[in-house]
């Protein structure tokens, strides 16, 4: 990506939405009912994936803005409801709907098994796929948890990500063989916190970020149109896509 496009990109005066959006579905190992929205890249045929999943209370609809601009970029764009969450941007989390119609436990651990049924829907419809993956908040410790298991993740695009699930699962003890590229968003506060939680993580692989001008927001909402500090977000976030491969 040329850096004129990054700056037409991030300039944008007017909000970014699409519904051209398809809705699809897959089922995890243990015969949860995935709802996820696929959007298919203006960019003709690219291999560049982008996986999204949303923080706790929350849906798909997280990442309504992000996609809509990451099909712009070339990425295919697959944003995920998990088992746990309630709704964003008037979208209703469908698949914790269905879990707990169906009596499925609702627990954030779980959820890993939500992404890897997403990783597994994208390799069956683009088995050369360069998969991105997006979390936000208790989402993007998983994405770091699964990129330091697979040897078949291209990046790892994380907010807010942090210790969730301890005493039985400690992320950070998990990140010692992590070699895919990170990029990491965090509030001003969350900063030192997320340089510990990565420490593990090679050092010329990772970029953590916080912005200058204000605090920022928990999780992948500090990239919405309504949040004060969202341009460096994106400025960072879009030199770090500019130089994956």
């Amino acid at each position: 990506m040329r850096l004129k496009n990054i700056l037409v990109l991030l300039l944008g005066t007017i909000a970014i939405y699409t519904d051209a959006q398809e809705r699809v579905d897959f089922q995890t190992d243990d015969k949860v009912q995935v709802i996820a929205d696929y959007y298919k890249t203006e960019k003709g045929d690219s291999s560049q994936w982008a996986i999204m999943f949303h923080q706790a209370e929350y849906s798909r609809g997280e990442y309504k803005e992000m996609a809509a601009r990451m099909m712009k970029m070339g990425f295919n764009c697959l944003a995920v409801d998990l088992r746990i969450g309630k709704e964003a941007n008037f979208v209703i989390n469908e698949t914790a709907t269905i879990a707990r119609e169906r009596g499925y436990p609702q627990v954030m651990l779980d959820c890993e098994k939500d992404m890897l049924a997403a990783i597994k829907w994208v390799r069956s419809v683009a088995p050369a796929a360069k998969i991105n993956l997006v979390g936000s908040s208790f989402s993007g410790s998983l994405c770091l948890k699964i990129a330091a298991e697979r040897n078949d993740i291209n990046s790892v695009i994380v907010f807010s990500p942090g210790e969730f699930f301890e005493p039985k699962l400690s992320i950070k003890n998990t990140l010692t063989d992590l070699k895919t590229p990170v990029y990491v968003g965090c509030t001003r506060s969350e900063y030192e916190y997320a340089k510990n939680l990565l420490s593990q993580a090679k050092p010329n692989k990772k970029v953590i970020f916080r912005p200058e001008k204000g605090e920022g927001l928990h999780g992948s909402k500090t990239l919405w149109w309504d949040s004060p500090t969202r341009n460096e977000y994106w400025l960072s976030l879009l030199f770090f896509l500019n130089n994956l491969k």
